[in-house]
């Protein structure tokens, strides 16, 4: 019975949890996301630079630390080349998430170079399906956690999907393949 569950849950996790990388520019341009300070994003942020993007919720106990710090990590493994890219976390939990809170919380990680963004409500759902993310929330009251997808993208200026990682890849292996990214 065991080897049967092993089996049900890993074939549900590689079907359930895998990531679409096909993103729609229309619906995109409709996301609405508030900035750490309040303020609402401007589209022209993602056209910016390319995007090496995470989501999570500030009360995570391993996944999205894990994912954060290897972000900053690679961000100083990388140096100057980090400049081409932009590290953003978008959380799964805007009710707990709040733009203050997310400022505080990106501040535990070693980069500088990390946006933490707040979806509203359309948005959140627009941003799951677009990734094919799963998200649920599990338990009641403020102790509830998400669980979710653990997946980290890399997007160009046009927010095509360049590449997709799992969210436990180790910062030289991110600041590899993100080297790899920014030569002609």
């Amino acid at each position: 019975m065991k080897i049967f569950l092993f089996i049900f849950i890993s074939l549900f996790l590689s079907i359930g949890c895998n990531s679409k990388t096909n993103i729609n520019w229309e619906t995109w341009n409709r996301l609405g996301f508030v900035l750490p300070n309040g303020k609402s994003l401007e589209s022209k942020f993602w056209t910016e630079k390319k995007t090496v993007l995470y989501f999570g919720f500030s009360h995570c106990p391993d996944m999205c630390p894990l994912a954060l710090t290897n972000f900053g990590r690679a961000s100083l493994i990388l140096g100057e080349k980090a400049k081409n890219f932009q590290f953003v976390f978008i959380t799964l939990d805007p009710d707990r998430d709040s733009p203050s809170t997310l400022e505080k919380y990106v501040q535990n990680f070693p980069s500088k170079n990390l946006t933490a963004l707040s979806p509203n409500a359309e948005s959140l759902v627009l941003l799951t399906d677009m990734f094919g993310i799963v998200r649920e929330k599990v338990g009641d009251g403020k102790s509830y956690r998400i669980d979710h997808s653990n997946f980290i993208y890399v997007l160009d200026e046009k927010q095509n999907v360049l590449k997709t990682f799992p969210g436990g890849v180790s910062a030289n292996s991110l600041a590899t393949e993100l080297r790899l990214l920014t030569e002609p």
